[in-house]
């Protein structure tokens, strides 16, 4: 092995996904791996796609968006993506764009699978990583589901103390009008 191995080895083990797993360990695991470079604007995953492989971002930025085209988060180095499809056999859940020049480790789904079967310890140790990891994913979403809930609780608030329907000529209200006090 030789020194440039060592040190992504070192860098590695304090990614979250590898966070507890030996140099050993990761060395397994960079046997069946590859090196991808992303330009910017190159479209990593797409929604619907099989999860074959799974990546950590060494260097760069991928942007996570839904079908509609709205930023749904992003991935910053030390960061993986496409673990949860790898590990479920689910199709992508979410389009990955790199948005700069970005660097990444690639793992495949068979690869993963099979240096995971061969040893307890690191199969142990990584799905416990990913538990803690999308359960971090979604108590971010709840939280951010709780603010957009409370800014929607306050505009409907606020909008009921300024509402005045509008009138047409004829004195009846018209299809764009829209009743405050919601369903009876």
């Amino acid at each position: 092995m030789n020194q440039k191995q060592h040190s992504l080895m070192q860098v590695l083990q304090k990614i979250s996904i590898f966070k507890g797993l030996e140099l050993g360990h990761i060395q397994r695991l960079l046997k069946v791996s590859t090196s991808q470079r992303y330009g910017i604007g190159e479209t990593i995953y797409s929604i619907g796609d099989e999860s074959t492989d799974m990546l950590v971002l060494l260097q760069g930025r991928l942007v996570v968006t839904s079908a509609a085209g709205d930023v749904l988060g992003e991935i910053k180095p030390g960061m993986p993506t496409g673990e949860m499809g790898v590990l479920t056999n689910h199709p992508r859940s979410a389009n990955i764009a790199s948005v700069e020049n970005s660097v990444a480790v690639v793992i495949g789904r068979d690869a993963l699978v099979s240096v995971l079967a061969s040893n307890q310890t690191l199969h142990i140790i990584i799905l416990k990583n990913v538990v803690e990891i999308l359960s971090e994913r979604l108590l971010a979403a709840n939280e951010q589901n709780d603010a957009l809930q409370h800014q929607l609780t306050q505009l409907e608030t606020d909008g009921d103390d300024d509402y005045t329907p509008s009138v047409t000529n004829d004195g009846q209200a018209d299809e764009y009008d829209e009743y405050p006090g919601g369903e009876e």
